[in-house]
C-alpha cells in the first residue's frame, strides 16, 4: 500500500515539471492580445479610501511614562480596496507626525520637540507592498496621564499604466492616519493636581495587611505609626505637622514638644511612607475613638497644595465623659457606601447609597446639606437628579442613608473615578461644622465587537476538499479586546487548526482568513465560535452560524489522478490539465483528503 501511494505522488510530480516547461515554450511563443479600449482611464478614481493603511498584525500600542523615551511602530501595507492590481504604483512617499503648530493645542501634544524635521521617505509600494516605520518620541514631563491619538500625514503620487495607449498617469494625493499612545502617569511639570488632596491614610501596609489603631488607657504611652499614601501627582517639599487643639476630643494627648512636624523629600504616584509619633495620653480624657488630624503641605507637579487628613486611637479606659462644651461641634461621617449594580458599565446610570454617622455621644446634627463633587467627563447626576441630599437631623450615635442616582460618562476612559462628598452642618447651638471624604467609582467600558458574516467558498467542493473563508471583525468599543480566537462546532466539518487573531486595538478592523474541510455530501452546518477577552480577563463569546454544500464524494481532481495512473503514455493527458496551478491543486486536494480518511 505505502509503495502504491509513493508511485503515485512520483507520477504527479513527473506531471508537474513537464506541463511548466510545456507553458514555458507556449509563453515565449504566443502573443498577448492588446487590451480593449476603456473609457474614463486618464485619471485614478477619487475615493474616500486611504492608499496605505495600518496592517492588521497585533501591533501593541506604544506606552510608556513621562521623561522616558518610546517607539512608536507604524506597520503599513497597500491597501488594495485603493490599488487593485499590480500596474497602480505609489511614487514619492513621504510620512511624518501631525504637531500642533498652536500654542493652545501646543499643550495637548504629549511629547517633546527636539527634531527640525521627522518627515520620512518610503520606497515605491505596488498591490501587496508593506512596510514597518518606526517612530522615536520622548514623552514629554508636562504630558498627563491618559490615552492620546498621534496623527500622521502621509503624501505620494499614485503611478498607472494607461490601458489605451501605455503612458504613465499620475496624481497627488494625501491622507491621514492614526495610532495610540498610553501616558501612564502624570509628567512632573503637568500642573494637574488632586483637589481632594494627594495625601491620605492608608487602609492595609506594604504587605497588604490591615493596619490597626493604636489603643491604651488614659494617661498611658502610645506609639502612632502612620501609613502616609500618595494619591496624587509627583510630590516634593513635604511637610506634614499634627493639628493640635485645646478640644480633648481633637487632640488626646499631653502636649510634650514644641514643634511634632516632619519633612519629606520627595513621593510619587502610589507611594506608601510611614510616620512614627510618641505620645502621652491626657489622664482627663474620655474612652472612645479619638481622631488625630494632621495638615500636609507640599508642592504637586510644581504646584503648592495641602492635604488634611486624619487618623484615630482607641481609649480603653478613661475618665467619665463630661458635657460636652457648649460650642463643641460633632463630627459627621461616612461609615460605608455600596453601588448597584456593582459592576458600573460607561454609559449606564447607576445607585450609589452613602451610609453616615454622628460620632458624638450627645450633641445632634441639624439641617445637613451632602454635596458630591464629580469629576469632569467622567461622572454626572442621572436626568433629573441632583447631586445635592438634605439631612434635617441626626441624633447622637445615630445613622442614616441617602441615595443619589448618577450617570457613567461614555468619555470616561480611567479605570476609576473619585467622588468628593463634602458635608456641611450644625449642632443644637448652630456651631456650624463641616468634613469631605472621597469614595472611588470603578467604570469599565463595554466590549463592541462587530463580526461580519462569513464569506465561504464552497462552489463546486467535494467531500475532503479544503474550504477557503473570510471573516471581518471590527473593534467597535473604546478598549481594546484581547486574545481573539476563532474555533469550529459542528459534527460533519473540521478546521485545519484554531485560528489565533491577537489582540484589537480600538477602532481596529481584523480579516481572518482560514480553512474548513467536509466530512460528508450534502448540505453541512455549524458554528463557528469567535472569543476574546477584555482588560481584566473576562471572556466573551459570539457565534456565527453556517452552512456548506459538499456536491460530489470525489472531486473532479481524484478523478484526473485515476485517469493519468490509468493511461500514463498518452500524450493527449497534458491539454486536459490547465496549467502548473491545475497540477498544484490536484496534489494538494489528494493530500487533504488522504489527512481527512486518516482522521
Amino acid at each position: 500500500m505505502k509503495k502504491r501511494k509513493i508511485s503515485i505522488l512520483c507520477l504527479i510530480l513527473t506531471v508537474f515539471i513537464t506541463v511548466a516547461m510545456v507553458n514555458s515554450v507556449w509563453a515565449d511563443t504566443t502573443t498577448t492580445p492588446a487590451p480593449s479600449p476603456a473609457r474614463n482611464q486618464d485619471k485614478v478614481e477619487g475615493s474616500d479610501k486611504k492608499a496605505i493603511v495600518i496592517a492588521d498584525t497585533g501591533a501593541s500600542a506604544a506606552f510608556g511614562k513621562p521623561g522616558e523615551n518610546i517607539i512608536i511602530e507604524l506597520p503599513l501595507a497597500v491597501n488594495r480596496e485603493y490599488l487593485p492590481t499590480r500596474k497602480y504604483v505609489l511614487r514619492n512617499i513621504t510620512i511624518e507626525p501631525i504637531i500642533p503648530v498652536k500654542q493652545e493645542d501646543m499643550k495637548k501634544w504629549p511629547f517633546e520637540i527636539n527634531q527640525t524635521s521627522y518627515i520620512k521617505k518610503l520606497e515605491d509600494m505596488t498591490y501587496g507592498s508593506m512596510a514597518d516605520v518606526f517612530y522615536s518620541f520622548k514623552i514629554s514631563e508636562t504630558a498627563n496621564k491618559g490615552l492620546y491619538p498621534v496623527s500622521f500625514s502621509i503624501n505620494a503620487t499614485v503611478w498607472r499604466l494607461d490601458d489605451i495607449n501605455g503612458t504613465d498617469i499620475k496624481e497627488d494625493i494625501e491622507f491621514q492616519i492614526v495610532t495610540y499612545v498610553n501616558i501612564l502617569e502624570d509628567g512632573s511639570k503637568s500642573q494637574k493636581i488632586n483637589e481632594l488632596g494627594a495625601l491620605a491614610i492608608a487602609s492595609v501596609d506594604e504587605d497588604g495587611a490591615i493596619i490597626p489603631a493604636p489603643a491604651g488607657n488614659a494617661g498611658e504611652r502610645v506609639n502612632l505609626r502612620l501609613p502616609i499614601v500618595n494619591n496624587g501627582g509627583n510630590l516634593s517639599n513635604i511637610s506634614i505637622t499634627p493639628v493640635i487643639s485645646t478640644s480633648l476630643d481633637e487632640w488626646p494627648f499631653v502636649v510634650e514638644a514644641v514643634n511634632y512636624g516632619k519633612s519629606l523629600p520627595h513621593m510619587k504616584h502610589g507611594d506608601i511612607t510611614f510616620l512614627e509619633y510618641d505620645f502621652k495620653i491626657s489622664p482627663n480624657i474620655s474612652e472612645g475613638a479619638k481622631p488625630i488630624n494632621f495638615r500636609a503641605t507640599y508642592k504637586e507637579n510644581d504646584v503648592y497644595m495641602e492635604s488634611l487628613f486624619s487618623a484615630y486611637i482607641n481609649v480603653a479606659r478613661g475618665k467619665p465623659e463630661t458635657k460636652e462644651l457648649p460650642d463643641s461641634v460633632p463630627k459627621l461621617i461616612i461609615t460605608g457606601y455600596s453601588i448597584e449594580p456593582e459592576v458600573v458599565y460607561a454609559e449606564d446610570e447607576f445607585q450609589l447609597v452613602l451610609n453616615f454617622q454622628n460620632t458624638s455621644h450627645s450633641s445632634t446634627i441639624k439641617n445637613a446639606g451632602i454635596v458630591l463633587t464629580l469629576e469632569d467627563n467622567s461622572i454626572m447626576p442621572a436626568k433629573g437628579e441632583s447631586d445635592t441630599r438634605y439631612i434635617n437631623s441626626l441624633k447622637p450615635r445615630g445613622t442614616t442613608s441617602s441615595v443619589f442616582r448618577l450617570k457613567a460618562l461614555p468619555t470616561a476612559l480611567n479605570p476609576t473615578s473619585t467622588i468628593a462628598v463634602t458635608m456641611d452642618y450644625e449642632n443644637e447651638k448652630v456651631v456650624k461644622g463641616t468634613a469631605t471624604q472621597g469614595i472611588v467609582i470603578p467604570i469599565k467600558q463595554r466590549m463592541e465587537m462587530s463580526i461580519e458574516e462569513p464569506i465561504i467558498y464552497d462552489e463546486d467542493t467535494a467531500v475532503g476538499d479544503p474550504i477557503a473563508v473570510s471573516m471581518a471583525i471590527v473593534n467597535k468599543g473604546r478598549t481594546k479586546a484581547f486574545n481573539l480566537e476563532i474555533d469550529i462546532e459542528s459534527e460533519d466539518i473540521l478546521m485545519f487548526e484554531k485560528y489565533y487573531g491577537g489582540d484589537l486595538i480600538p477602532a481596529g478592523k481584523h480579516s481572518a482568513d482560514f480553512q474548513i474541510i467536509g466530512g460528508k455530501m450534502g448540505t453541512l452546518t455549524g458554528d463557528f465560535v469567535i472569543t476574546y477577552e477584555d482588560v481584566d480577563g473576562e471572556i466573551f463569546e459570539e457565534r456565527k452560524p453556517f452552512q456548506v454544500e459538499i456536491l460530489s464524494e470525489t472531486s473532479d481532481t481524484d478523478k484526473i489522478i485515476q485517469g493519468e495512473i490509468q493511461q500514463p503514455k498518452k500524450k493527449s493527458a497534458l491539454p486536459w490539465i490547465g496549467g502548473t496551478g491545475g497540477i498544484g491543486a490536484i496534489a494538494l486536494g489528494y493530500l487533504y483528503r488522504f489527512k481527512w480518511r486518516k482522521k
